[in-house]
């Protein structure tokens, strides 16, 4: 009979004490837009110390972030948001040759993109996202360098969070998308 109690006991705690795990990008519904085929690499993307670790955070006042309990990325965001970005370019600008600089890449690269995250945090009223990206053109030898900032409300709640991050994010991928057709 303790044995048994002992039992349920850490089934109990286990099932109260379970982690939700969350990730961007898998609800994207992304069209072709435009066509651009030629070879782009794109390097991975830099994000603040905050984010390198699977922890959710949430910025609790301008000087407090604090980890959301029981709440992790299911993959670490420096891969996520360069996957996505990947997915996305290949996607709307229907170019299989967009690439993870330097490992994936085969052809020669007509342009290579950096993005560097500033800042992309979620509080209880607002999701913010500013980053700087690089757009080298090897066929004109210019490179852009450009800034982007965005805020958007949220309720709060982790599933609005989560969706407004994506969007901002998703704001910043047609962004890029839109200077690499504006800079061919």
């Amino acid at each position: 009979m303790k044995y048994l109690f002992t039992f349920l006991l850490v089934i109990l705690l286990n099932a109260c004490g379970a982690k939700k795990f969350y990730t961007l990008g898998d609800s994207l519904a992304i069209k072709t837009t435009h066509i651009f085929n030629k070879p782009i690499d794109i390097v991975k993307v830099k994000v603040p110390k905050y984010l390198q670790k699977n922890k959710i955070v949430r910025q609790v006042s301008p000087y407090e972030i604090e980890l959301v309990k029981k709440s992790d990325w299911l993959i670490p965001m420096e891969k996520r948001l360069t996957q996505m970005l990947i997915e996305y370019l290949q996607q709307s600008l229907n170019n299989p040759n967009v690439h993870l600089y330097p490992w994936d890449s085969d052809n020669k690269a007509v342009l290579r993109i950096s993005v560097d995250i500033q800042k992309f945090i979620a509080s209880k009223r607002r999701v913010k996202l500013y980053a700087n990206y690089k757009i080298m053109n090897f066929n004109t030898g210019k490179t852009q360098l450009k800034h982007f900032k965005v805020e958007r409300p949220t309720t709060g709640e982790m599933k609005s969070m989560m969706e407004v991050m994506q969007e901002t994010y998703t704001l910043l991928m047609e962004e890029i998308q839109l200077s690499i057709l504006n800079n061919k």
